[in-house]
C-alpha cells in the first residue's frame, strides 16, 4: 500500500546534489566578499610580487660580490649563477608544483613556500664565507619561488571570475613590476654600503608570510568525482602549447633589457653605472602602470590583438635603441618595452586561465611558470651569438624585426577570429 503524502517536505539530505550545490554557492558568495577586502588583496598581490624579486634585489651587488670572492676560481661565472640558478630550478620544479598543488591543495604548499623563500633568500647575508653555500641557498630559493608563483597564479583563478579576474591579474602585474622597480633601487643603495645587505631585504617575506597566513584561504572548489569527469580533468599539455611557446619567447626577448642594456648604457653610450638602475626602474614602472590598466584594455581589445600591440611596442623599442643610440631615445624606447611587457605578462595569464578548467588550472599554471623562467635562462644564449656577430645594436635591430613579424602573426590570428565569428552568425 503506498504511503500517504502528508504534504511535509523531508529535511535536506546532505547527499542531495542540489543541496551540495547550494552550499558551494553560499560558500563562494562569502569568499567573494573576503577577496574584495583591501588587506586580503595586499596579502595576495604582495605574495605575487615575490616571484620577480629573485635577481632584482641582489643584481646590483654582483660587482662587489666578485671583489669579495676574487680568490675563488671562475668567480666571473659563479657570480652570475647567483642570478640565473633560481631560474633553472624554477624551470624544473614549476611543473611538479602544479601537479602537487592540484592534487593536495593551494595553501598547503603556498605557506611553507613563502617561509622557505624568506629563509633561503636572507641566508646569503650569513654565508659570506662560502660561495658554494650561497649557490645552494639560491637553488632552494628557486624551488620555493616555483611553488609560490604557481600557487598564486592558481589562487587568482580560483578567487576571481570574469571581469574581476581581469582586474586581479592587472593588480598582480602592477605589484610584480612595481615591486621590481622599488627593490631594484633599494638593492642598489644597500649594495653600496655592503654587498651582503641586499640579502636582508628578503626578510620582508616573513611579513608577507604572516599576512598570507591570516588573510588567504583554501578556496571552495566544485570538482566532479573522478569517475564522472576523468576526461575533463586530464591535463592536455599540447592544448596550452601556443601559450607556453609565446611565454618562453616573450620573456627571452624582454630579458634582453637586464642582460644587455646595462652594458649598452656604460660602453656604447658612455654613461656611468648610476644611470643603469634608473633606466631599468623606469621600464619596470611602465610595466606596472600598463598592468594596472589591463582590465580596461581587455574590455576593448581581444587577447590576440593585445599580444600583437605589445610585441609591436617591444619591437619598435628595440629598433629605436639600435638605430638611434642616444640615451634620451633609450629612455623612450624602454618605456615602450616596459609597456609591452606589462600587457604580455597579464594577457598571457588571462589567456591560460580562460582555457584551463578547474581541475587542470594548477598544472597549466605550473608549466606557464616553467616556460617564462626557461625564457629568462635561455635569453643570453639566444642573443649573445648576434652580439658576437656584430654588436648590441645589431642584436637589437635583428630581434626588433623578428618581434614585428611576430606581432603580425597575432594580428592575423585576431582577424581570423573576427572572420570566424562573422561567418558563424
Amino acid at each position: 500500500m503506498p504511503k500517504e503524502n502528508t504534504g511535509h517536505t523531508s529535511p535536506a539530505n546532505p547527499q542531495n546534489p542540489s543541496h551540495k550545490t547550494d552550499s558551494i554557492n553560499s560558500a563562494k558568495n562569502i569568499e567573494s566578499k573576503r577577496t574584495d577586502s583591501l588587506l586580503f588583496q595586499i596579502a595576495l598581490f604582495s605574495a605575487a610580487s615575490m616571484t620577480v624579486l629573485g635577481g632584482t634585489i641582489i643584481a646590483p651587488s654582483i660587482p662587489h660580490f666578485e671583489e669579495h670572492f676574487a680568490d675563488v676560481a671562475h668567480i666571473d661565472i659563479l657570480s652570475r649563477l647567483i642570478l640565473t640558478l633560481p631560474a633553472l630550478f624554477i624551470m624544473i620544479f614549476a611543473p611538479i608544483s602544479g601537479f602537487l598543488i592540484e592534487r593536495y591543495g593551494r595553501t598547503k604548499f603556498l605557506y611553507p613556500a613563502i617561509f622557505l623563500w624568506s629563509v633561503s633568500g636572507a641566508s646569503g647575508f650569513f654565508l659570506e664565507s662560502s660561495i658554494y653555500l650561497i649557490l645552494f641557498s639560491r637553488a632552494i630559493f628557486g624551488i620555493a619561488t616555483a611553488f609560490v608563483m604557481t600557487a598564486i597564479s592558481v589562487l587568482i583563478g580560483d578567487y576571481y571570475q570574469g571581469a574581476k579576474r581581469e582586474r586581479a591579474l592587472g593588480l598582480q602585474g602592477f605589484f610584480m613590476a612595481g615591486g621590481g622597480a622599488v627593490f631594484l633601487v633599494l638593492g642598489g643603495a644597500l649594495s653600496d654600503i655592503d654587498w651582503r645587505y641586499p640579502f636582508l631585504v628578503y626578510t620582508s617575506g616573513f611579513v608577507i608570510f604572516a599576512l598570507a597566513l591570516i588573510m588567504l584561504f583554501e578556496p571552495q572548489r566544485n570538482i566532479p568525482k573522478p569517475s564522472a569527469a576523468q576526461a575533463k580533468t586530464n591535463f592536455n599539455f599540447f592544448r596550452f602549447l601556443p601559450i607556453y611557446a609565446f611565454a618562453f619567447y616573450a620573456m627571452s626577448m624582454f630579458y634582453v633589457v637586464p642582460t644587455q642594456i646595462p652594458h649598452f648604457i656604460t660602453h656604447n653610450l658612455g654613461k656611468n653605472g648610476n644611470l643603469v638602475g634608473i633606466s631599468l626602474a623606469i621600464s619596470s614602472v611602465c610595466t606596472a602602470v600598463l598592468s594596472l590598466f589591463y582590465a580596461k584594455l581587455r574590455g576593448r581589445f581581444s587577447i590576440f590583438l593585445l599580444h600583437s600591440m605589445a610585441l609591436c611596442a617591444i619591437g619598435v623599442g628595440f629598433l629605436l635603441i639600435g638605430f638611434m643610440q642616444r640615451y634620451e631615445m633609450l629612455i623612450f624606447a624602454l618605456l615602450l618595452v616596459g609597456s609591452g611587457l606589462g600587457i604580455i605578462l597579464v594577457n598571457n595569464t588571462s589567456w591560460l586561465l580562460s582555457m584551463a578548467g578547474e581541475g587542470e588550472r594548477a598544472k597549466a599554471a605550473g608549466f606557464l611558470s616553467a616556460s617564462m623562467f626557461m625564457g629568462q635562462f635561455c635569453s643570453p644564449f639566444m642573443t649573445q651569438p648576434l652580439v658576437r656577430m656584430g654588436d648590441i645594436p645589431f642584436m637589437l635591430d635583428v630581434n626588433g624585426i623578428i618581434l614585428l613579424g611576430s606581432s603580425s602573426i597575432f594580428l592575423w590570428w585576431h582577424l581570423r577570429e573576427i572572420h570566424k565569428s562573422h561567418t558563424s552568425v
